[in-house]
């Protein structure tokens, strides 16, 4: 018996991504992001980024020690936050597990924040 695509079950992208925002000092601010970062869940985190980059920071960290999944989709999302920050004179600090799924995607693609990850 084959199943068709139609009669898969939905799945709910809000629930397989999970954003947090905490300032730890005035000034900056920390988004963390846990689960999957792919073309379902990325236009969530680019909304918080740009909304977080309004703000009077100086110091913008986006956290994915969380991320157990990191698409391309989800990578340009993270970019996108962090040249947007560097656009309006904000310092951005990515933040990735040693060994982590996320960071050997960010190694393998291209991307423009090299300087900025940290991995701690």
């Amino acid at each position: 018996m084959t199943t068709s695509p139609s009669t898969l079950p939905a799945v709910e992208s809000p629930d397989m991504l999970r954003l947090a925002t905490h300032r730890p000092e005035p000034g900056t601010a920390v988004v963390e992001v846990a689960g999957e970062l792919d073309l379902a869940t990325a236009p969530r985190l680019r909304e918080l980024l740009v909304a977080q980059t309004t703000n009077a920071l100086t110091h913008l960290v986006i956290d994915l020690r969380g991320v157990q999944f990191l698409s391309a989709t989800g990578l340009a999302a993270v970019e996108h936050g962090y040249l947007l920050a560097l656009e309006r004179g904000i310092a951005c600090t990515v933040r990735v597990d040693p060994g982590s799924r996320a960071l050997r995607v960010i190694r393998l693609l291209p991307q423009r924040f090299a300087e900025a990850i940290e991995a701690a």
